[in-house]
C-alpha cells in the first residue's frame, strides 16, 4: 500500500468518525484542531487497526498528531 493511500484512509476514517467532509482533513491536520476526542481517536486507532490488519498503540495518535505523522507510522509498520 502506498502513503497516499493509507493518508487517503486515514482522512476517511477521521471525517467518518467526525461527521466531516473528507476534504476538511489534509496531511497537516492536527487532531485536536478539528475536534478529535479521546474517545473518537479510539475509535480511529480501532478502524485503522481493522483496515490495515496492524497492531496500533492508541497512544500513537497522541504521539502522532497529524494525518501526515500517522501515515508515516503506518508505512513503517506495513514495511
Amino acid at each position: 500500500m502506498t502513503r497516499e493511500e493509507i493518508v487517503e484512509t486515514i482522512k476517511n476514517e477521521l471525517a467518518t468518525i467526525l461527521n466531516i467532509e473528507i476534504d476538511q482533513v489534509d496531511e497537516e491536520t492536527n487532531f485536536l484542531k478539528i475536534g478529535l476526542s479521546s474517545v473518537q481517536a479510539l475509535k480511529v486507532i480501532n478502524r485503522l487497526r481493522k483496515q490495515f490488519s496492524v497492531e496500533i498503540n492508541p497512544a500513537v495518535i497522541f504521539e502522532f498528531k497529524r494525518v501526515g505523522d500517522i501515515a508515516d507510522y503506518l508505512k513503517n509498520e506495513l514495511g
